[in-house]
């Protein structure tokens, strides 16, 4: 089939907000809220190619967005416009199956988790035909940067009796940190670095597989002392219902 090219960011912010930002990615709309487009992820479930692009809302002036009450504070929306691949072989189409203007909220400083382009996002299929989708982000704060998952949650077909529509955020997970921008040759806080590597596992009672983050590296055991990370520090995450996301 013909290469199909994913809609724009400007597209993408066009369709959730209905406010045309001139082709910025970043813009202000009523009462002093900022959107900006956040993430785009392409995939195939079921046999059918899909676009999602996620986007995020502040607060602003004019009320929040978060449903039953406000959001917490420094966080923003997360949207999403979701397409399924339409037309033919010779001439292949998007068609606009979906739009959601909130499915979460997370971040700080009014500012969505930043994504990480260094490493890849990671996807898995449900039996029941679901899909969880894990964006990797990384946060700096205090001189220390912090590698996470953002988890998500696709159901298509409205399977699951979860208060979420077709996309919902179920939380992040950490997935190793770095403080080299603080850490000061090993005569106080000692230069540690670790990396994550996430594996979906076995289904629950929810359907949705556990995650296990496996971490290498180092990690500090005490003042000015260090140890090596191995297969005992992995993290486990199970999905918990009632809460709405995957918890230890």
């Amino acid at each position: 089939m013909t290469a199909l090219k994913p809609p724009s960011p400007d597209s993408i912010l066009y369709v959730i907000y209905q406010r045309d930002g001139d082709g910025a990615f970043t813009y202000e709309v009523d009462g002093g809220v900022i959107v900006s487009y956040w993430y785009g992820y392409a995939f195939d479930l079921k046999g059918k190619h899909y676009f999602t692009g996620f986007a995020t809302r502040t607060e602003g002036t004019e009320g929040p967005e978060a449903e039953g009450g406000l959001m917490e504070p420094g966080h923003v929306a997360i949207a999403q416009a979701t397409f399924v691949q339409g037309g033919d072989a010779a001439k292949p189409v998007w068609s606009q199956l979906d739009t959601d203007g909130y499915v979460g909220e997370f971040g700080a400083n009014d500012q969505g988790d930043p994504v990480d382009t260094t490493r890849k996002a990671q996807s898995h299929a449900t039996d029941d035909g679901r899909l969880v989708l894990a964006v990797p982000t990384r946060r700096f704060a205090d001189g220390v940067a912090t590698a996470s998952f953002a988890l998500f949650l696709f159901d298509p077909a409205n399977v699951d009796d979860l208060s979420f529509r077709r996309w919902g955020y179920l939380g992040s997970i950490a997935a190793g940190s770095d403080n080299s921008a603080a850490c000061d040759d090993e005569k106080v806080m000692p230069c540690a670095v670790s990396t994550g590597e996430l594996t979906f596992g076995a289904p629950g009672a929810s359907g949705l597989p556990a995650l296990k983050v496996g971490l290498a590296g180092k990690a500090i055991s005490g003042p000015g002392t260090l140890r090596d990370l191995g297969p005992a520090d992995a993290l486990t995450y199970t999905f918990n219902a009632k809460a709405g996301r995957y918890q230890p």
